[in-house]
C-alpha cells in the first residue's frame, strides 16, 4: 500500500485489477470523457498494468488503485503520468459510475497530491479535462487547480487544461 484517505487504500496496480478497471474503462458511458472516449476492452486493461509497472520503473510513479477501505474492492484508478512523454506530470482519474459524486475523487486526487509530492518529488501538475465534465472540473477546483487553457483536439472536441503549482 502506498497511502490512505479516509474511505480508501492507494495501492499500485496488478493484473488482478483488470476486472475492476474494466468495470470503469469498458463502461460506455463512464468511459465518455477518457482518451478518445471509447470504451477499453479487457485486453487494453492488462496492456495498462503493463504500461504502469514501466512508468514506476523509470519515473518511480504511475497509475494506482483506490480501494474502498471498508471491503477492499477497487473502485477507481488513477495516478500521475506522462501521456505520450509530455514533460509536464499530468493527474489522471476515473471512478466507477455508482461511485460518482460521493467525493471519491476529491478524497482521492488529495491523497495522491500530498504524496506525490512528499514522495515522489512532484511539483506542478497539469490535469485535462473534456470541456463537457463537470464533476472533474468541480473536483480541480476543489483541490485549488486553475483552469489555464482550453483546446481543440484533432476530432474537434474540446479539452480544458487545468493547472496546480
Amino acid at each position: 500500500m502506498l497511502f490512505e484517505t479516509e474511505r480508501l487504500l492507494v495501492r499500485r496496480l496488478t493484473h488482478e485489477d483488470a476486472e475492476a478497471m474494466f468495470a470503469i474503462y469498458g463502461d460506455p458511458e463512464a468511459s465518455i470523457y477518457i482518451a478518445d472516449g471509447d470504451p477499453l476492452p479487457l485486453e487494453d486493461c492488462h496492456r495498462w498494468v503493463d504500461v504502469t509497472d514501466r512508468n514506476f520503473a523509470v519515473r518511480g510513479y504511475g497509475m494506482v488503485a483506490f480501494a474502498d477501505k471498508a471491503t477492499g474492492e477497487v473502485i477507481g484508478c488513477g495516478g500521475i503520468v506522462h501521456p505520450n512523454q509530455q514533460p509536464e506530470p499530468e493527474v489522471k482519474y476515473a471512478f466507477r459510475r455508482d461511485k460518482w459524486g460521493q467525493g471519491y475523487a476529491s478524497e482521492a486526487i488529495r491523497g495522491l497530491i500530498e504524496f506525490g509530492k512528499a514522495n515522489w518529488g512532484i511539483g506542478r501538475l497539469i490535469a485535462t479535462v473534456h470541456l463537457d465534465n463537470r464533476g472533474s472540473q468541480n473536483v480541480l477546483t476543489k483541490l485549488g487547480f486553475q483552469l489555464t487553457e482550453t483546446r481543440t483536439e484533432e476530432d474537434g472536441s474540446h479539452t480544458q487544461v487545468w493547472e496546480l503549482n
